[in-house]
């Protein structure tokens, strides 16, 4: 069977578009991946085949990027496959309306629909990102995650405005045949411009203050990690990992999300203080919170053990993984959990704020917290940082959901670090565990799937950038775009299609 024009270059978008979503050398993909589906809706497509050619981008799209999660082990709870299948229409009725919209707006106005096409895109995208259910993992700007001098314009537009220049190239790429010689190299420059922030890379001024941070990735499995015959074993080996690592002072050691498998009460727990008392070094560790008074559920959250007893609770995970984590909150979660199709028991958490690290020289410091998935949310570590935290620390376990999960969950905590301008330590399982800098790049990292620990600095931020004064505001400015193209579209106004300058 012979493939449309117009379904072709869908597939063709679809496979761009989860080459982009690996994790390593593919992300720069994304700058092409929209084009061969733009610049067929620009050739005139009926809204219905439209239609069609989004989705069919969306299902690869997705299909390819999440195709680990069939695989995981997450134990109890419906089969992964389940989650899988319901995923994917989330992705593709996403491209399916920007499909749709840039087709209705090209059949009035090709120039619309190209200056519309950015701004959908990043509309979508963002929405498809929020609710319960959104997908925060394959937007188009953590393609340039792993390309530091590529992604530092986020420190000014975040995320989404990321995402909006990739699909702005992209637009161009698909438009260029009907642009003129000397609008199509006005926008080449202009559409070169983000490239400008990482010329700073260059230019890095040396440090001036730096805290060294332990991290101890211990290398287990979910089985191993849960199983209670295993808890003394697997103490040891955290413990011993501290120690190992501490044959150079530091300031603080840090053990993944959930690495004290023991209830936290409301008293915290006088055995962590001992251990940090034994480390003489404050210890923070992931642990689950106990329902307190006056709430039902219980809460995965981030501790701060110190030498001097006090276990203070520092941080709460504010989006607990829907279905397999998230404790069931409306009627159809409720009634999907007496089916046994939602087994997730914890709580949303508290928004958090920084804590302050005491250190024998240079001051205390504000250091914020990320408890796993809340890293893929650029809100929580935009907030830390606009409370004042000079370094973040985010706690992941992805023992269940597997080696290639934790890479996009890294790629996604190396963009964090270049939005807000702050050093991020990141501390897996079973890895990888990383020491990012202010700019996204990796300073060390602790191979994945390996016992291992060890300790190295990273210089405080500074001063911070423009995207966390104004957060999201740019996906804002991309919808307003795309309603104002619109608009312009619709005005009577005699336009000449397809004439060149």
């Amino acid at each position: 069977m012979q493939l449309s024009p117009t379904s072709s270059a869908a597939l063709r978008t679809g496979v761009l578009l989860a080459a982009s979503s690996l994790p390593g050398p593919l992300g720069p993909l994304a700058f092409v991946a929209p084009a061969p589906l733009i610049r067929a809706l620009l050739r005139g497509v009926a809204p219905g085949r439209a239609l069609r050619a989004g989705l069919l981008a969306g299902l690869l799209h997705g299909a390819l990027a999440f195709a680990w999660i069939p695989f995981a082990d997450v134990g109890q709870g419906p089969p992964p496959l389940l989650a899988y299948l319901a995923l994917l229409p989330v992705v593709a009725a996403g491209s399916g309306a920007f499909a749709l919209a840039v087709a209705l707006l090209a059949a009035r106005s090709r120039w619309a629909a190209l200056a519309a096409a950015p701004g959908l895109w990043t509309a979508l995208e963002y929405a498809r990102s929020q609710g319960q259910l959104g997908v925060p993992w394959i937007q188009l700007g953590y393609g340039l995650a792993d390309w530091p001098a590529l992604s530092q314009a986020a420190g000014r537009v975040g995320l989404y405005g990321l995402s909006f220049w990739i699909a702005a190239v992209g637009a161009w790429i698909a438009g260029a045949e009907w642009l003129g010689p000397r609008l199509r190299t006005s926008l080449a420059v202009a559409l070169a411009a983000p490239l400008l922030p990482g010329v700073a890379l260059l230019a890095d001024a040396p440090p001036r203050d730096a805290v060294r941070v332990v991290a101890v990735q211990p290398g287990l499995g979910e089985r191993e990690r849960r199983d209670p015959q295993r808890f003394a074993a697997n103490l040891s080996l955290l413990h011993a990992g501290s120690q190992r690592a501490l044959t150079q002072p530091a300031q603080l050691v840090v053990w993944p999300e959930s690495a004290w498998q023991r209830p936290l009460g409301g008293g915290g727990d006088a055995f962590l203080a001992a251990l940090a008392h034994d480390l003489a070094t404050p210890l923070l560790t992931g642990v689950w919170e106990a329902p307190a008074p006056g709430r039902l559920g219980w809460r995965n959250a981030a501790v701060l053990a110190l030498p001097d007893g006090r276990t203070p609770v520092v941080a709460e995970k504010q989006h607990p993984v829907p279905v397999y984590e998230r404790s069931a909150g409306g009627p159809a979660a409720r009634w999907l959990a007496r089916r046994g199709l939602w087994s997730g028991r914890f709580e949303r958490g508290r928004a958090s704020a920084p804590f302050a690290l005491s250190r024998l020289e240079g001051g205390p410091v504000s250091i914020g917290v990320l408890v796993c998935i809340d890293a893929s949310h650029p809100e929580v570590a935009r907030r830390l940082r606009l409370a004042g935290a000079r370094l973040l620390v985010a706690i992941a376990n992805e023992a269940a959901s597997g080696p290639w999960s934790a890479a996009l969950h890294a790629r996604v905590t190396r963009l964090r670090a270049v939005e807000s301008g702050v050093p991020i330590v990141r501390v897996a399982s079973r890895g990888p565990s990383l020491w990012i800098d202010a700019r996204g790049r990796v300073v060390a990292s602790l191979a994945p799937g390996a016992a291992d620990s060890a300790g190295h600095a990273l210089a405080l931020a500074s001063r911070a950038g423009p995207f966390v004064r104004i957060g999201d505001a740019c996906v804002a400015g991309a919808a307003a775009l795309s309603a104002a193209a619109a608009w312009l579209s619709s005005l009577p106004i005699p336009r000449r299609e397809g004439v060149q300058e």
